[in-house]
């Protein structure tokens, strides 16, 4: 797939994220090079190469930890609204 200009603006379009004119250029060949990267990708598989899955990894989590916060009387002051210990925000879904 070619990368041109009228690509990256229907791209920029339909992300909803403004490209500068003079920038266009540089996503041109960002994407070039990021397409060129899956075709080789893709032909490594078809060339026999088998992918190999990560196995065994490890991930680090951190446990949860109570760290201080603000009473509830002070996180109350920055609400518009407010009926006791609840902010009163709009209501936002219907019912049938």
């Amino acid at each position: 797939m070619s990368v041109d200009k009228e690509l990256v603006l229907k791209i920029s379009k339909l992300s909803r994220i403004s490209i500068e004119d003079d920038k266009i250029d540089s996503f041109i060949k960002s994407f070039s090079e990021i397409l060129a990267y899956i075709d080789l990708l893709n032909s490594a598989s078809e060339n026999g190469l088998k992918i190999k899955e990560k196995r065994n990894v490890h991930y680090s989590i951190r446990d949860d930890e109570l760290i201080s916060k603000l009473p509830i009387n002070e996180v109350l002051k920055n609400a518009p609204r407010k009926d006791g210990n609840f902010f009163i925000v709009k209501k936002v879904i219907e019912e049938d």
